[in-house]
């Protein structure tokens, strides 16, 4: 990783723009104080900070290479529409970088993961290392041992050996508070396993990157022969698949729950010193899991007095139910973000999309939900991902655009709705996003350029 400061700097269509990359840790912790100490120094004189976090599956390369991508469409898109010559436009840029690698290639490991071993030991390891810290020591021990054990092949008992794994998994801590408002509720291991099977049934053969069920970026490509992944062998459920898929299944739960945490301490903290000692405009992006990560940090805690200017979702894994008034008789977990942004919320859905419309919602739930799983041309449960479906339960306040502007065309951002204002529009950006990873390019700087326009009017 990279230690400058800033990180790099960039030649923007009014001169040299920073960016700065704030590291943090697993709980949270900010890893990088130097960094934002000289970031809050230089947005003093700035007059728009876009900060930018990346989702799961994303190492230091991966991450700043898309930051780095998507800086190049939203300077691309500056030159063609430049800011009003008489507003003065000073950005400064800021990736966050948390750790949500699931699989690392074993070059970009530090020697105290580093992987080995044979069987699902070895093929896991990445996985076993993200769900070690939430198991602690004894019970990473005896999943370690089950999972070295011979006889897990075994068609005669693999299946209790596919139990003791559940029983194991099922210890994994459980959120506070979902994103629906929901409070979390512990599974035992029969509970956990029926999710694991109900999972394996339903799921139709997608192109998945090994070793992830929500893969950041997933190739778009065809079946077997192709580079498409096999469809899961589900008759009699076979016992390594069914607890290869259920490592799997449990990565993806504590990695949505470490983009909450780490947005709503690290993160925030950070965005609560930016807003109450700079005078900058402050625009939040977040891509898949990154979308938890902003907006755990915008609803977290106390606020400054001043809201954040906007936020844009780019295939944001989490709940389309969100942002709904009513959840089973409680608001949507990511609500009190309408009274802390000042601009309505952008947030992207794609049919493409094939990790957030077809697997988002078995891997986000739990055994009460089972019934809820089916996909019948709806939202199938409000564990449906809002960057499958797009925001539910929002009623008057959300604009639903069917088409998402291209570069030029108008987004509707402070037009007359609820409280004289939509406090989110969703749109649908199935035209130019070709799948969950594909979100940096011109359309989606466009919106980003599109809210930081909105909010410099706001300003006068």
């Amino acid at each position: 990783m990279s230690t400058n400061i800033p990180w790099t700097v960039r030649q923007g269509p009014r001169g040299p723009v920073p960016v700065y990359v704030l590291q943090f840790d697993a709980r949270g912790a900010l890893t990088s104080p130097r960094s934002l100490a000289a970031l809050v120094e230089d947005a003093r004189d700035a007059t728009d900070l876009v900060v930018v976090s990346h989702g799961w599956n994303n190492d230091w390369l991966a991450a700043t290479s898309r930051y780095d991508e998507f800086f190049d469409h939203l300077d691309a898109v500056l030159r063609s529409h430049p800011p009003a010559p008489d507003r003065p436009f000073r950005p400064v840029y800021v990736g966050v970088f948390w750790p949500s690698a699931a699989l690392v290639m074993p070059w970009e490991r530090g020697p105290d993961i580093a992987g080995g071993g044979d069987g699902l030991v070895g093929e896991l390891a990445d996985e076993l290392a993200v769900l070690s810290g939430d198991l602690g020591p004894e019970l990473s021990a005896e999943l370690h041992a089950l999972l070295a054990d011979p006889a897990l092949a075994d068609p005669g008992t693999g299946g209790d050996r596919a139990d003791l794994a559940a029983e194991i998994l099922a210890h994994l801590p459980v959120a506070d508070q979902d994103e629906t408002g929901a409070t979390g509720t512990r599974v035992d291991g029969p509970a956990l396993r029926a999710v694991w099977e109900d999972t394996l049934a339903r799921i139709e053969p997608t192109p998945v990157r090994p070793g992830g069920i929500i893969p950041d970026d997933v190739p778009e490509v065809g079946g077997p022969g192709e580079g498409g992944a096999a469809a899961p062998q589900v008759a009699g459920f076979n016992p390594l698949e069914l607890i290869r898929s259920g490592i799997r299944l449990a990565t993806v739960r504590q990695m949505k729950d470490r983009a909450g945490r780490v947005g709503g301490t690290g993160v925030a903290a950070a965005l609560r010193r930016l807003a109450d000692e700079t005078p900058a405009r402050i625009h939040l992006v977040g891509h898949s899991y990154g979308g938890r990560v902003v907006l755990s940090a915008v609803c977290n805690g106390p606020w400054p007095g001043r809201p954040v200017d906007s936020v844009l979702l780019l295939q944001p894994a989490l709940s389309a139910w969100a942002f709904a008034g009513d959840v089973d008789g409680r608001p949507g977990g990511y609500r009190p973000a309408f009274d802390r942004v000042r601009n309505p919320i952008i947030t992207t859905r794609s049919a493409h999309d094939l990790p957030l419309t077809r697997v988002f919602h078995l891997a986000l739930r739990r055994r009460a939900d089972l019934g809820e799983a089916e996909i019948a041309g709806l939202p199938p449960s409000r564990f449906a991902a809002l960057g499958g479906y797009g925001p539910q339960g929002v009623g008057a306040e959300a604009l639903q655009i069917d088409r998402m502007p291209d570069v030029g065309q108008h987004y509707p951002i402070g037009e007359h709705a609820v409280d004289s204002r939509y406090e989110v529009i969703g749109v649908d950006g199935t035209w130019c996003i070709p799948g969950h990873g594909a979100v940096q390019s011109d359309q989606t700087a466009w919106a980003l350029l599109s809210q930081m326009r909105a909010a410099a009017h706001t300003d006068g």
